[in-house]
C-alpha cells in the first residue's frame, strides 16, 4: 500500500499515495486531493459531490468566537461530543472551518471588519478567497490558490507529523492531537520559515546588497531561511511550481522585487553555505510560499496559518490512517 505521501530523493519529488504531486497539483481541486490522501484513490464523480457537500454543510458549526486554529482544534472534542461525529467527520470539521478561522484573522489583521457569510456555492478554496477578498475569485486566482493549498497538504518528514503520531501512540484525545501537531507546526525552524524568509527579502531590499546581508547573517549564527531540506538533494519540486506561479503572478506588478530578490538568496544564500559550512542548500517550499500568498493580498505575518489550512488535510490523513491500522 503507498504511503499517504513520500518523497523520491533519486529523482527528487514528491508523491502523494504514488502520485507525483508536480503532475496533478495545478490540474485538480482541494476536495480531490483531499479524498486521495484519506482514502488512496481517487475520487468518483459522487463521491467527489458527496465530499464536496460534506465540506459545505460542516460550515455551520463555525463560530466566530474562535479567534485561532488553536482554539479551534480545542473545540473539536466538544464539538464531537455534542453533535455524536465520528473521528472522520470530527477531522473532516477542523479542515472544514481552519479557513474560516484564518479568514477571520486575515481581515482582522488587514482591519477589515464586515464579516461575509460563507458562501454555500463555492467550493473549499473559493469560499475562503470569497470570505478574504469580497468578491468571486479570477479563474487565475483560484487555480494559483488551489495549486499552493494542495503543494502543502503532507509531506513524509516534517515535526509537526512527528508530534501528531507522538500523541496518537499516547491514546491522546482528537483536540490534545491536533493541539500538539499545531504547536510544531509554528516553529520557525520549520512552517514558520516562509514569513521569516519575507522578513529576510524586506531588510535586503533596504541594504541593496544581498550577498554581504546574508553573509553577516550566517557568521552571526543566522539562519538563511528557504534553502535546504532534510530529504531532497535538489531544488525542491514545491519551490519549482511556485517560483514559476511568482515569476507570473509578479510580472509587471510592483511584487517584481519578490522574484528578483528570491532568485538572488537562492543563488547567493546557496554560494555562502557551500563556502562557510560546506552545505549545498536548495530553494525549499519556504522560500516562496509567503511570497506566493502576498500576491493575493495576504500578510506574510499569517504564512504559518496558511500553511496549516493545507497541513490539516494532511493531518486527517495520518489520524485516520493509524486509527484504521492500530
Amino acid at each position: 500500500m503507498e504511503p499517504i505521501s513520500r518523497i523520491d530523493s533519486k529523482t527528487n519529488q514528491l508523491f502523494f499515495k504514488g502520485y507525483n504531486v508536480a503532475d496533478f497539483s495545478n490540474s485538480y481541486d482541494f476536495e480531490t486531493v483531499l479524498f486521495l490522501l484519506v482514502n488512496g484513490h481517487w475520487p468518483s464523480d459522487l463521491e467527489l459531490a458527496a465530499i464536496t457537500k460534506k465540506l459545505v454543510k460542516l460550515r455551520e458549526f463555525y463560530n466566530d468566537d474562535v479567534d485561532s486554529l488553536s482554539d479551534l482544534a480545542g473545540s473539536l472534542d466538544r464539538i464531537k461530543d455534542d453533535n455524536k461525529l465520528d473521528i472522520h467527520d470530527t477531522l473532516l470539521t477542523f479542515v472544514t472551518l481552519a479557513p474560516l478561522v484564518v479568514a477571520n484573522e486575515t481581515n482582522s489583521y488587514l482591519n477589515r471588519f464586515v464579516k461575509l457569510p460563507s458562501n454555500s456555492n463555492l467550493g473549499h478554496a473559493a469560499n475562503f478567497l470569497w470570505l478574504t477578498k469580497g468578491a468571486i475569485p479570477t479563474e487565475t486566482d483560484l487555480r494559483d490558490f488551489q495549486t499552493a493549498l494542495i503543494l502543502h497538504m503532507d509531506d513524509p518528514d516534517n515535526p509537526s507529523l512527528s508530534k501528531l503520531q507522538e500523541s496518537l501512540k499516547k491514546g491522546k484525545s482528537i483536540s490534545e492531537v491536533l493541539l500538539s501537531a499545531l504547536k510544531a507546526h509554528t516553529n520557525p525552524l520549520h512552517h514558520g520559515a516562509g514569513t521569516e524568509a519575507m522578513a529576510m527579502f524586506q531588510e535586503i531590499r533596504v541594504q541593496s546588497n544581498a550577498r554581504r546581508y546574508l553573509a553577516e547573517r550566517l557568521d552571526s549564527g543566522g539562519k538563511i531561511y528557504g534553502l535546504g531540506h532534510r530529504i531532497y538533494r535538489g531544488m525542491d519540486p514545491r519551490a519549482i511550481i511556485l517560483r514559476e506561479m511568482l515569476k507570473r503572478r509578479a510580472h509587471g506588478t510592483n511584487a517584481e522585487w519578490l522574484l528578483q530578490i528570491s532568485d538572488i538568496v537562492a543563488q547567493e544564500g546557496r554560494s555562502l553555505l557551500l563556502e562557510k559550512k560546506r552545505i549545498d542548500a536548495y530553494p525549499n517550499v519556504d522560500l516562496y510560499n509567503a511570497a506566493v500568498y502576498s500576491t493575493f493580498g495576504f500578510p506574510p505575518e499569517l504564512n504559518t496559518s496558511f500553511f496549516a489550512l493545507s497541513r490539516a488535510a494532511g493531518w486527517m490523513a495520518h489520524v485516520l490512517e493509524f486509527h484504521r491500522f492500530k
